[in-house]
């Protein structure tokens, strides 16, 4: 046999496998993905009693990162699990000449420590769609949930009585609402980008060590930027290869 058919022959084998192999993988790729990872990172800050002069923007901002699964339920909701850490701080030099008068009262004029939370939300799509290939371009989300978190760190309260100030040790806990809402752009078939602005109330007034100083409870802000994954329903080792 001459060397140009067995060529031919090669040739058209491979052709034919990459062919079958293209048609499995494109038959993958329909198969939705029900199950997604989101990672988010941005600044973040606490509204406290203690936290600083808000209508002036003089309050601290510090990082916050957010970790969450979600898992597809229809066509508009999914289910999210998200947890995630910040840290917090009150504006010290704005509350210096309230620090006796809130001391006689045994409430912190100054407080750092690092958030922990947890919490499991519904997300709404503004549009909704089937399956992660057949989502549009542009969306929108928004969900309201229910979470825990627990702020380890030190909370100062000033004494008259020795002219010093008392460092406080705690980790105050409280559960909260997280109240989200985001905006995501399509990247690709599997891949998500986008900005979330969260809102975490806290269902108490005592994470600054500091309570009842304005009407409001305790609440974490956030605006995020967050890079989300639609993961595949086959194992790694599956990916590219027949069952």
């Amino acid at each position: 046999m001459s060397p140009k058919p067995i060529f031919f022959l090669l040739f058209l084998m491979a052709t034919l496998t990459a062919g079958s192999l293209s048609a499995q993988n494109f038959y993958r790729e329909r198969i939705p993905r029900v199950y997604s990872l989101h990672i988010a990172a941005g600044p973040g800050s606490i509204y406290a009693d203690n936290g600083g002069p808000y209508r002036n923007f003089e309050f601290p901002i510090s990082a916050a990162v957010t970790v969450a699964a979600a898992k597809k339920l229809n066509h508009r909701i999914n289910l999210r699990a998200s947890m995630g850490f910040q840290h917090v701080n009150s504006n010290v030099e704005h509350f210096s000449d309230r620090a006796f008068e809130w001391g006689e009262e045994n409430k912190a004029y100054a407080f750092q420590g690092n958030a922990f939370y947890l919490d499991i939300m519904p997300e709404f799509y503004f549009i909704p769609f089937e399956t992660h290939i057949m989502r549009s371009r542009f969306n929108g989300y928004a969900g309201v949930g229910l979470g825990f978190l627990a702020v380890p760190g030190e909370q100062a309260v000033a004494s008259n009585n020795q002219n010093n100030v008392v460092i406080n040790k705690t980790t105050p806990t409280s559960l909260y609402v997280p109240l989200r809402i985001g905006g995501t752009m399509a990247f690709g078939n599997n891949w998500d980008i986008g900005f979330e602005a969260s809102l975490l109330t806290a269902l108490s007034d005592e994470l600054d060590g500091n309570a009842g100083s304005n009407k409001t409870n305790d609440m974490l802000m956030q605006g995020q930027f967050f890079v989300k994954r639609y993961l595949s329903p086959f194992p790694l080792w599956k990916k590219w290869f027949s069952k």
